[in-house]
């Protein structure tokens, strides 16, 4: 295939596989990117009926919002002043397409300019020309519009092959609302919902006004169309859109540029097969494309199932060339094959060849004809069965000399799976490998049983005749063998008896010394009798052994009695070392009773020895909270479980909820003031009330109790006592006859963390006589258990 049309073909798939590319082509303030922006606006929210606009990416759906958003606010459109590209999706019934526009800036189509949407219109599969009847009415710079559409219709032109645009072509009459206006027609839609324009009158403006473009586009796109749009509406004023947007004629368009896409695409689809009949790889790629385009079209069908023919067509032919091929080579294979079997038969025949190398030869024979069990099975078989038969020969041959194959074994046992009718033969060949394997096996163990190596090691020696008999046990050298073996295991008898007097008497020194390792001692014992089970000086290792376990016993125990003693509160370090004891002593000790009591008595005296730390400092300094708390937190880190644990948790908790803000209820139960206390002419008493002060907050009066020395109020304070450690109190006692007059004053003692504690009994007043109080309340200090 030459290269052009390779070019050709390539540029073909890429129109049919790649996104649409259609071309907006207009001079400046004709309208392009407002129409643009508001055919996105009415497909894409369904007022174009069977016809759906998305954006394909985000840049795209981010420009056309901005257009839409500027349009609706009612804001003047601006010219574009960039080039840029804008992916969308055109939905038509069934039909998909992937469309690329672009907006740019009206001059760069003018006459003479090579801007690079040039390259874009030069490639793109629709054209949709826009001209405003309503923008100059200078017959120059009209004519000057024309000429722009005319370089572009003939730079389409050069490239066709039938001086036709080859593409598919419609003038779009923009602003079209203007030109009702000026010819007082209206804008509403007719009653059967057509344009409220008749094509008469499209007809005849353009004829009027673009008599240029209306003739090329009659000779050289005669597909074309003329569009009668506008994108506002009546009512817009120069750019700004009318607060109320009613488009015209937005629906012509897109619905024209899908049905031209489809047949576009059924066109070049039968060119493709016109042109690469044969090229199924780049036709099954533009069917899939036109398949996911187009899923329930007709033609899709009609074009899959050409395909599918074409397919079959092709692989019938590369069958039948296999075939011819086939025979050919199986006749050339049948031919070498009856040739080598000859050549073979003729060497087995001669006597001069040795039985190994007819068998080489049968077996590479077999080797060098893969096809002779498919073409020729008698034959394969037979040379087979020969093969096996001159390989029995050749190995019978080499036991005789000496010579054996390390893998003879394996290949005499699948000869006879495979030829049984030789066993036999085989059999023969095995006894007579098995009489010189017997032969040397002998040869060799003999040699060891009188080496000098036996004299030294005689048990090495012992385990090669044992070895022998095993693997011989029929053997006629049985009776030479028992002599050897009784005469090793007399002499290794007498070397292991001198060999383990040796080391119970190396026993018996190392244990005579002034600083002899117990465990060391024991772990020897221990060994010889693990190592020497029959040895005559067992029993009495096993007496040193267990002196040594009952020394070791006492020593350990030892070790702990004296620490428990010299270290009576190291608690944790008393328990360790009798817990070492249970631990080395757990198959069983003399003193594992004494060590489990003793464990359990000195946890017990910790357990108590550590509350009484807390216990103690209570009592000495109780208003030294803080350190009675962390005293008992350190008991309950050591015994959590401990007798004194719920004392330990109770306090914890009374001090977490003390040490911050708490409320508390107080209640007033009955007082007491001097005879002598009270104001001239007060009557038969003073009135009394009280209030008490915390941390800057006043609760009370208490209710007033009219003409009495020993009131009794039983009365609680409605709001709750807010307190929390260290908090003073003051407590005042007021007279309200006449007027409030303060007669005694209790202030909580200085530098008193526990104040709360005057409010839960009766206290005197420092100011006011024999004045008194009595309270109670819901606080409480927890009280610690005394420890035993």
């Amino acid at each position: 295939m030459s290269n052009r049309r390779t070019t050709r073909l390539d540029a073909l798939e890429a129109r049919l596989t790649g996104p649409k590319r259609i071309a907006l082509f207009g001079h400046r303030n004709v309208g392009k990117t407002t129409l643009l922006a508001m055919f996105y606006r009415q497909a894409a929210g369904g007022r174009v009926p069977g016809v759906r606009l998305a954006a394909a990416d985000a840049p795209s759906a981010e420009y056309l919002a901005e257009k839409i958003a500027q349009i609706e606010s009612g804001q003047a459109t601006t010219g574009t002043l960039a080039e840029t590209e804008l992916n969308l999706r055109l939905y038509h019934g069934p039909a998909r397409f992937e469309l690329i526009v672009k907006d740019y800036q009206g001059e760069h189509v003018t006459l003479g300019t090579d801007e690079p949407i040039q390259e874009f219109f030069a490639g793109c599969d629709a054209v949709l020309l826009c001209l405003d009847p309503e923008g100059s009415t200078d017959p120059a710079e009209r004519r000057r519009r024309q000429q722009e559409i005319e370089g572009l219709l003939e730079r389409y032109i050069e490239r066709s092959e039938d001086l036709s645009t080859d593409r598919p072509v419609a003038l779009l009459l923009t602003k079209f609302d203007r030109v009702l206006a000026r010819e007082g027609a209206t804008a509403e839609p007719t009653v059967d919902g057509g344009s409220p324009f008749s094509e008469a009158f499209v007809e005849k403006l353009v004829d009027q006004q673009y008599g240029m473009t209306r003739h090329a586009l009659r000779q050289h796109a005669p597909d074309g169309v003329i569009f009668a749009v506008s994108s506002f509406g009546a009512g817009s004023t120069g750019n700004r859109p009318p607060s109320e947007i009613h488009p015209l004629g937005l629906e012509g368009p897109l619905g024209w540029v899908a049905e031209q896409l489809e047949a576009r695409d059924r066109s070049q689809m039968e060119w493709l097969w016109d042109l690469a009949p044969n090229d199924l790889p780049r036709l099954h790629r533009c069917l899939t494309a036109y398949e996911k385009r187009y899923p329930r079209s007709n033609r899709t069908y009609e074009f899959r199932d050409r395909l599918k023919q074409l397919e079959r067509r092709r692989k019938l032919r590369r069958l039948g060339k296999l075939a011819a091929a086939g025979a050919a080579v199986v006749s050339l294979a049948v031919g070498y094959d009856f040739w080598g079997y000859q050549t073979a038969s003729a060497f087995e025949r001669d006597p001069g060849n040795s039985a190994a190398a007819v068998a080489d030869r049968w077996s590479g024979w077999l080797t060098h004809h893969h096809a002779l069990p498919f073409l020729m099975p008698s034959y394969a078989r037979e040379a087979a069965n020969k093969k096996a038969e001159w390989t029995v020969k050749a190995s019978d041959v080499q036991v005789a000399a000496g010579t054996i194959a390390p893998d003879l074994d394996a290949r005499l046992a699948g000869i006879r799976d495979q030829v049984p009718q030789l066993a036999p033969a085989i059999r023969k060949v095995e006894q007579a490998r098995e009489l010189v394997r017997h032969d040397d096996r002998w040869k060799d163990v003999y040699a060891q049983a009188n080496s000098l190596e036996a004299v030294d090691q005689p048990e090495t020696a012992l385990a090669a005749l044992d070895a022998f008999l095993r693997e011989f046990p029929d053997t006629t050298r049985r009776p030479d063998v028992l002599k050897l073996a009784q005469s090793l295991k007399e002499t290794l008898t007498t070397r292991r008896t001198a060999a383990e007097r040796r080391v119970v008497d190396d026993l018996a020194r190392s244990e005579s010394l002034p600083n002899a390792s117990l465990a060391e001692l024991i772990d020897r014992s221990r060994r010889f009798l693990d190592e020497h089970a029959e040895s005559p000086y067992r029993s009495e290792v096993q007496n040193r052994l267990d002196d040594y376990v009952r020394k070791q016993d006492e020593s350990d125990i030892g070790r702990a009695r004296e620490y428990s003693a010299r270290q009576p509160t190291n608690f944790a370090t008393r328990i360790e070392r009798y817990q070492e004891y249970l631990k080395a002593h757990q198959a069983g000790g003399l003193f594992i009773s004494e060590a489990v009591e003793a464990r359990d008595r000195v946890l017990r005296e910790w357990d108590a020895y550590s509350y009484r730390q807390a216990y103690d400092h209570a009592l000495a300094h109780p208003d030294d909270v803080a350190e009675v708390a962390r005293r008992l937190r350190d008991y309950l880190r050591d015994h959590a479980g401990g007798r004194f644990a719920d004392d330990a948790k109770t306090y914890l908790d009374w001090w977490d909820k003390i040490s911050v803000p708490g409320e508390y209820r107080v209640t007033l139960r009955r007082g007491e003031v001097g005879e002598g206390v009270g104001k001239y002419l007060s009557g038969g008493g003073p009135d009394l009330g009280v209030t008490i002060e915390v941390g800057g907050v006043v609760h009370g009066p208490s209710p007033i109790i009219h003409n009495s020395y020993r009131p009794i109020w039983d009365s609680t304070f409605p709001r709750p006592i807010v307190w929390k450690f260290g908090d003073p109190i003051t407590v005042r006692v007021i007279d309200y006859d006449w007027s409030a007059s303060e007669l005694a004053v209790f202030h909580s003692r200085q530098g008193d963390p526990l104040a709360m504690r005057i409010l839960a009994g009766t206290i005197k007043l420092a100011s006011g006589g024999a004045t008194s109080l009595t309270f109670s309340s819901d606080f409480a200090v927890p009280t610690l258990t005394r420890p035993d």
